[in-house]
């Protein structure tokens, strides 16, 4: 008589079964976050590049803040995340389906005059010394290397891009998604075959992704570029750079604001992104009273994120610092990059300018699309 075969062991083999194949998934995932992490700073995540030698901030491989101790934090991935996902408190955020201003540009502007059109965020045409600078573009929808990811257009762009006049020369700042947008500066560059001004290392990201033939000027902090009756001079500002997670990537590109000086008529300070810092008292040391200054004021809440911004409070306390004549806002209004709300921005700066006396028409918040001028003021 035959002896019949042992049972099997259908637990035992089951789970197995599900240990190899989650085993190989796991591989499988790590291998893909390698390739993602391999590719993407490569591709549509690359960073500026610059080779030097050191300086006082500059180490030879990373730029660096010279007023802080150790060296600049970055936005880990985390918080953004957890922001991102709307884990932290976020107040509303009104969504706009047309502006309430309209481009008013002058024909003929005079040579002692200058005029400052918002376009949205920190992209602003200025005009003065007969020439048209735009800074910082940004006409996409959203701020991030991948559209329909990020922080999503809450407003219209202030001047629609057929309405745009020939830009002369473009300020680029810094590397971040919503002041260094490809697809504009695309379109930009075929366009209009701008001068391009920028800090140290950003040449590298422009040619990357504009291909060969850019007109660009690659400068470091205190540099200028003459150009037809205007000098640029890059100025120093408390930011960093990146454009992937890794820190790797980090700070291999300067950040900087800008100062416009026209011969014998107006000079205009745009600040890029910066956080309170002793720069503005040695801008005004070295290049004097701006008749108008460009200071960023929103992304201040929650406090981290304040690690290289400015609040509203301290934009004003800023404008006193630099002595400018006339302030102009930016960085606010158009995408919701933290907590505070449009409202709440503009409800800050009121009461900060009410508590350090300032009458409110000597900083002005304009809307996407308004048109402003002053004068030299001698």
């Amino acid at each position: 008589m035959d002896t019949p075969p042992p049972a099997p062991e259908p637990q035992r083999t089951c789970s197995r079964r599900w240990f190899l194949r989650s085993l190989l998934g796991l591989g499988a995932m790590a291998a893909a976050g390698k390739g993602i992490d391999w590719m993407l700073p490569r591709t549509i995540c690359r960073a500026g590049e610059w080779a030097g030698p050191p300086s006082d901030h500059f180490d030879g491989q990373h730029f660096f803040n010279p007023e802080e101790d150790t060296p600049s934090p970055t936005y880990g991935s985390s918080p953004i995340f957890r922001w991102l996902m709307g884990r932290s408190r976020r107040t509303p955020y009104p969504e706009v389906e047309h502006n309430t201003h309209h481009p008013s540009l002058a024909a003929d502007l005079p040579p002692t005059d200058w005029e400052i059109t918002m376009v949205n965020h920190s992209t602003l045409l200025i005009r003065l010394g007969g020439l048209c600078l735009l800074t910082d573009p940004i006409w996409s929808d959203y701020t991030s290397p991948v559209h329909g990811f990020g922080p999503r257009r809450k407003r219209p762009v202030g001047i629609p891009w057929g309405e745009l006049p020939r830009v002369d020369a473009c300020l680029l700042s810094h590397d971040h998604y919503d002041h260094f947008d490809v697809p504009t500066l695309r379109q930009l560059n075929r366009r209009d075959k701008p001068l391009f001004i920028v800090p140290l290392g950003l040449r590298s990201l422009l040619k990357h992704h504009l291909g060969p033939g850019l007109r660009v000027e690659e400068k470091d902090w205190w540099e200028s570029v003459q150009l037809p009756r205007l000098s640029i001079t890059l100025t120093p500002a408390r930011h960093w750079s990146k454009r992937y997670h890794t820190q790797s990537s980090a700070n291999r590109s300067l950040w900087c604001g800008f100062w416009a000086q026209a011969e014998g008529g107006p000079s205009v300070y745009f600040a890029g992104d910066t956080a309170r810092t002793q720069w503005f008292a040695r801008i005004r040391e070295r290049l004097g009273r701006p008749d108008a200054a460009i200071l960023p004021i929103g992304a201040y809440k929650p406090e981290w994120i304040r690690a290289h911004h400015i609040s509203p409070a301290d934009a004003v306390e800023a404008l006193q610092t630099l002595g400018a004549r006339q302030g102009i806002a930016c960085h606010f209004g158009t995408w919701q990059l933290a907590n505070e709300s449009y409202e709440e921005t503009l409800a800050d700066l009121a009461a900060a300018l009410t508590q350090a006396q300032i009458p409110p028409e000597q900083f002005l918040a304009p809307d996407n699309g308004q048109t402003l001028r002053g004068s030299v003021s001698r």
